[in-house]
């Protein structure tokens, strides 16, 4: 009986060393870093992330990035994102925190932290449409959910176009769109959540219109004044129209992340212009204005 419970009582110490041991190898395995991820405002395109939308993700160690850059995908374009090919971003074992900061649309370009701007050409708005992430602090192994908010960087002007007196629709469908006075170029600090520096020279940016001329879109850089920029409408048949942006009130400047609506008519002789400014979100009001 004694040898009994003896055996028995060095099994359990073993089956007790055990248990400790496997825990404490398995407290020190890094954790994977879990994302989700919303939009504070609609996106250029959807009103939500699509499918294979792809992100770019650093994890800091204070201000040490010791992941840079790291693609994450939404398959299903639900806003949970996972890396791209096991590039997973590991959370240390220790149980220490570290920030995590996003951008999209993910550029390999991009690994030190700073995303190039190019918005000359608006064939593709989705491609040039910036949104940064608040950087999310102290995520770790026990907190291993960053919760990411993006918002717009720039800015998206949106123009709704009918045939006033004198013009036909078949006229609209031929229409081309320019704005003049655009800085193109720009980069933005996408750890720090940063705000878009142009650089370059000004130029004229071509619209994207509708094959039918009754829409038309540009995502341009955010600009203290919009003196001196022109929106020009070369109508086939009709003429050259010209609208000068800083005369309505809501849009003196053009800020990041607002949208810069106009209801426009084109007449024979004139244009009649309605225009508005929201986020990409929310509406707060517009105003009316006559141009030639």
């Amino acid at each position: 009986m004694a040898t009994l419970l003896c055996a028995m009582v060095i099994t359990t110490l073993f089956s007790s060393c055990n248990s400790k041991d496997d825990e404490q190898i398995t407290d020190q395995q890094p954790v994977e870093l879990k994302i989700t991820a919303g939009i504070v405002a609609t996106r250029a395109v959807n009103a939500s992330w699509t499918a294979g939308d792809k992100i770019g993700v650093f994890a800091l160690d204070g201000t040490t990035a010791e992941y840079s850059n790291i693609p994450y995908s939404t398959t299903n374009g639900d806003g949970n994102f996972t890396a791209d090919d096991g590039q997973n971003i590991m959370l240390p074992y220790d149980g220490s925190s570290r920030t995590v900061a996003a951008y999209y649309p993910y550029a390999a370009g991009a690994s030190a932290g700073t995303y190039s701007i190019d918005v000359s050409n608006q064939n593709d708005q989705e491609a040039i449409d910036l949104l940064v992430a608040t950087p999310v602090s102290n995520v770790s192994k026990k907190s291993p959910i960053a919760a990411l908010d993006f918002a717009h960087k720039l800015v998206k002007v949106e123009l709704t176009l009918k045939p006033g007196e004198g013009i036909t629709a078949d006229q609209l469908a031929y229409l081309k769109v320019t704005i003049s006075n655009q800085y193109t170029k720009g980069t933005c600090d996408v750890i720090n959540n940063g705000n878009v520096v142009a650089s370059g020279n000004t130029s004229t940016v071509t619209f994207e219109t509708s094959a039918d001329g009754t829409t038309s879109e540009a995502i341009l850089l955010p600009a203290a004044t919009t003196e001196n920029m022109i929106l020009t409408f070369d109508v086939p048949g009709a003429g050259t129209y010209t609208w000068e942006v800083n005369s309505a009130a809501k849009s003196k400047s053009f800020g990041a992340g607002n949208k810069y609506k106009y209801d426009i008519s084109i007449n024979k002789t004139t244009l009649t212009v309605n225009s508005s400014i929201e986020d990409w979100n929310d509406g707060n009001g517009g105003e009316n204005g006559n141009a030639l």
